[in-house]
């Protein structure tokens, strides 16, 4: 069926109009993390890796010398070559011509009508980019709790971490998720398309009866591959990670972050955990931490606590982005703002330096156009499609500047839905 040119060469214009006039300078209020980093200036991409220089501890030699007596050694600190992974994340748009013919017949809706997929795939896009942030790069996106042979499966244990909270926080209707055996060498069961999902039960229903198992886990995927088989950023928990390696250099020492944890225990937030969480990364690496990012259920439990002088004085800070934080915490290294992410697995404080965290952002989030169009034509199908991609990671240049407070109490009920 031939299509009207008008309609693929407006829609064209309107998503060069709509991602750079109207979406940039709107900030989405659910995916606050992503904005808080600055760029990697100086690495080196090698066409699956991104490398550059790290610090892993700081130099030592230095000493009291009497008259005529030898100086002490220059003894520099250690640095290594850092590799993080590179990851490419994808969001489809596809629009039906008959949709999209008879709005633009009628007067004043065919703008709207593209707007509204517009502002819904960058809005998917966001979130997906935002909760990698936060990822441990394993593709996990939680846990089974029990296997059976069925057609809804419930999960939990968001990112498959203990106290990760709501394992449906992060699936839409729509999504393609595959099912793993761990105890199988993580071997794939299956993927399935998620048709509806309960957050309230934190069930997912797909199409075709499927054989989980106990302890298994979900990831994100596409109909021949996923998440857990490419990789996700080195996020958050990837860098809270106490044993293995980490951009290629063996955990240990000082390339190590801090966990306070309380072995899975939840305890209630206090001062007295905050003050040794900012204390720890001050003591290892000589900074305080100047951001602290949590889910809302935290900053709740923790408002418990607060000093009105604290709420007020969180209303004259700025954070990157125009996000301002929730409250501060007042510090001997000064405020530290508080920013809550939905996306953050719940009974969590990550502290971190945002100095020494950085975006390789290889190509930043855009509609694919290398043929000079965002939009080309379905085959055999009446209507068009393009995507958006972004090439991007998360670089850690120093560990030790970084705490992790775990295991403290949340307020499980505030969700996205």
């Amino acid at each position: 069926m031939a299509q009207p040119p008008t309609i693929l060469s407006d829609l064209n214009d309107l998503a060069k109009d709509y991602y750079t006039e109207v979406y940039q300078p709107q900030e989405n209020t659910a995916t606050a993390l992503k904005a808080q980093f600055s760029r990697l200036e100086t690495f080196q991409f090698t066409g699956r890796a991104a490398i550059f220089g790290v610090k892993l501890r700081n130099g030592g030699g230095a000493a009291n010398a009497g008259a005529n007596a030898t100086l002490p050694a220059a003894k520099f600190g250690a640095y290594d070559q850092g590799q993080a992974r590179v990851v490419r994340t994808y969001t489809r748009m596809a629009v039906d011509m008959f949709a999209a013919t008879v709005s633009k017949q009628q007067k004043g809706s065919y703008r709207p009508f593209v707007a509204e997929l517009l502002e819904d795939r960058l809005t998917e896009h966001d979130k997906e980019v935002n909760r990698q942030m936060f990822s441990a790069g394993d593709g996990k996106l939680a846990l089974t709790p029990t296997g059976a042979a069925a057609t809804t499966q419930t999960l939990g244990s968001d990112y498959g971490v203990t106290n990760g909270g709501a394992g449906a926080r992060h699936v839409t209707e729509g999504d393609v998720l595959a099912f793993y055996d761990p105890a199988a060498s993580g071997t794939l069961i299956d993927r399935r398309t998620i048709t509806a999902v309960d957050h309230s039960a934190q069930t997912v229903t797909y199409t075709g009866s499927l054989t989980s198992v106990t302890a298994g886990w979900v990831a994100k995927a596409t109909p021949d591959t996923d998440n857990f088989v490419t990789g996700e950023a080195l996020g958050l928990l990837a860098a809270a990670a106490q044993s293995g390696t980490f951009e290629a250099i063996t955990l240990g020492g000082q390339w190590l972050q801090t966990v306070l944890s309380n072995s899975g225990t939840l305890r209630d937030i206090s001062d007295s955990l905050i003050m040794q969480a900012i204390g720890t990364a001050k003591a290892r690496s000589g900074e305080f931490p100047n951001l602290a990012v949590c889910r809302p259920g935290v900053v709740l439990k923790y408002s418990e606590v607060f000093l009105p002088i604290r709420r007020i004085n969180g209303q004259d800070i700025q954070l990157k982005g125009g996000y301002k934080p929730i409250g501060v915490i007042q510090s001997a290294g000064g405020d530290i703002p508080i920013l809550e992410d939905i996306d953050c697995p719940n009974s969590r404080v990550h502290f971190v330096n945002t100095k020494y965290i950085k975006l390789i952002d290889l190509l930043g989030t855009e509609w694919a156009d290398d043929d000079g169009a965002q939009f080309a034509r379905i085959e055999d199908k009446d209507g068009i499609e393009g995507y958006l991609r972004k090439y991007w990671g998360l670089a850690w240049t120093r560990l030790n500047c970084h705490v992790t407070l775990s295991d403290v109490s949340d307020i499980t009920p505030l969700d996205r839905w």
